[in-house]
């Protein structure tokens, strides 16, 4: 019900900041302020997203419910990028990604597998090859994606001459990107669906560790 998904939280004792961030736009506190109150109330609804995509995950199965919590976890990194992008504020957008790239990649990854190495300290932690051969192949293109406009820069001899160039290929290494996680999506859910649904039984054969 509503009240459990507004109050099922110890964090619902922060939701007060966002008003109060409103009303200190509203009468120029300061951009610190309105800083330090925006924070304090995007954490309570950065956790009741997750809790919302787990709730829809019982009645789709894990894949589903896995691939709305990717994806609607990104959700507020997403608004604050767009907001920052419609204000001209650049430097923050690449910031933001940055910093998403790298927690994602380095601190969410190295914790999951070091928590599960914790759990299972006694044997061996066992992966499904097939959907770590995916993921690598989608790691790998996001990597190229950003690199290429990185390396454009930098080997080409004349500033002016390359600016433009280089602002193509970043638009299509976006424009990849977005197309490979459609395909991962319709891959997931519908030609492969039977790769990424949990079993109980793991096979020796088909899991690496």
């Amino acid at each position: 019900n509503l009240q459990e998904v507004v109050l099922g939280t110890k964090l619902a004792v922060l939701f007060p900041a966002i008003p109060l961030a409103v009303v200190a736009d509203f009468y120029n506190f300061g951009r610190p302020w309105i800083f330090a109150l925006s924070l304090l109330g995007l954490a309570p609804l950065a956790e009741r997203v997750s809790f919302l995509t787990e709730q829809i995950a019982y009645f789709t199965g894990p894949t589903v419910g896995g691939l709305l919590n990717a994806t609607c976890g990104n959700a507020t990194e997403l608004i604050i990028a767009l907001f920052a992008l419609h204000q001209n504020k650049i430097h923050v957008v690449k910031y933001s990604l940055l910093g998403s790239i790298l927690s994602n990649l380095l601190l969410v990854l190295g914790t999951s597998l070091l928590c599960g190495g914790l759990a299972n300290i006694r044997k061996e932690q066992r992966y499904d090859r097939k959907q770590a051969d995916v993921n690598s192949l989608l790691l790998l293109l996001g990597l190229l994606c950003h690199l290429l406009p990185l390396m454009l820069k930098y080997a080409a001899g004349i500033e002016n001459s390359t600016a433009l160039c280089t602002l193509q290929l970043s638009r299509a290494s976006s424009i990849i990107m977005l197309i490979a996680y459609i395909t991962y999506i319709f891959f997931q859910l519908k030609t492969h669906r039977e790769l990424f649904d949990s079993q109980e039984v793991p096979d020796l054969y088909n899991s690496i560790t």
